[in-house]
């Protein structure tokens, strides 16, 4: 369940707890100036104190963490936000570059070289404060970039990966019954594969419109195919690419952004320093085939 927390009060964190059910709180900065700019409830009231008071009620419960949204609002406070997360507990976060699906979103389009710098300095603060305390605040979208380098299937995140995981391991439910191959795709007519109240979903999986998000490979874009870090990055986002850049057969909005963060994740592993940013346990189930440290 991904909320704002406004209606996450301690009967509704009793019921989720007590069924084990994955919370995902949203907040983009470590002060409500910041964080206010973009998330507010339909009445347009912050909701960062909300925020604030349900993370520490969840705080101990691991199986919740924090996604930020990173725009050109707040990308300047993304170390300061680490610090924050990690001071309030707070096990896994995700940083995670805006998506310029729909026109307005595009408004907040963050400058990708000053994105990656603030971002590469968010996970530098990561670091010092795991050698600090030794305890980690996991940035799971990042550590989805390095699996993709040690580890390729034990990646969780399924963005990155290509063909992403829209309509293969998830879908997304409209409020009317609409079925997308992500909530990227809400909105978007063309991409409606059927509706859950009338529709038998076996079909739906196979409709055309999934079929469109299903097929988009990364070696069939044309300014991807031939690049070195395709098998990284994947090529995100198809929703994005379709409405902004005209076509599944084009590369979203942030490549620049993706360069640099396996540019860093190269550095990291040539330094012995990866650990530090992956999941405890990331490797169980994985099995070696190549070491390059074995003499």
């Amino acid at each position: 369940m991904q909320t704002n927390a406004t209606n996450l009060d301690e009967a509704a964190i009793d019921f989720l707890t007590s069924h084990k059910v994955g919370i995902g709180l949203s907040l983009d900065a470590p002060t409500a100036r910041i964080a206010n700019r973009t998330r507010t409830t339909w009445g347009g009231k912050g909701v960062f104190d909300v925020v604030v008071q349900a993370m520490e009620r969840l705080k101990g419960y691991p199986l919740y963490n924090v996604i930020c949204t990173v725009t050109k609002e707040n990308l300047r406070s993304l170390p300061q936000l680490v610090d924050f997360f990690h001071a309030h507990e707070v096990p896994v976060t995700m940083l995670n570059i805006l998506r310029c699906t729909m026109p307005a979103s595009r408004a907040l389009k963050p400058n990708e070289a000053e994105a990656a710098k603030y971002f590469i300095a968010a996970l530098d603060r990561s670091f010092e404060l795991y050698q600090k305390t030794g305890r980690k605040l996991v940035v799971a979208n990042f550590a989805n970039i390095l699996l993709s380098i040690v580890a390729p299937t034990a990646r969780r995140l399924m963005c990155d990966i290509s063909p992403c995981g829209g309509g293969r391991c998830f879908f997304a439910l409209g409020p009317d019954g609409g079925l997308f191959p992500c909530s990227e795709f809400i909105g978007l007519p063309d991409f409606s594969g059927g509706n859950l109240f009338t529709d038998n979903l076996d079909e739906v999986l196979v409709s055309p419109a999934f079929k469109r998000v299903t097929g988009r490979k990364v070696e069939d874009i044309a300014s991807c195919r031939s690049c070195a870090i395709r098998h990284f990055c994947g090529s995100p986002c198809p929703a994005e690419a379709q409405e902004m850049n005209g076509g599944m057969d084009q590369k979203g909005a942030f490549c620049t952004f993706y360069e640099e963060q396996v540019r860093y994740a190269f550095r990291l592993l040539a330094d012995k320093k990866a650990e530090a940013f992956l999941f405890d346990g990331w490797d169980k189930d994985v099995e070696t085939t190549f070491d390059v440290n074995r003499p």
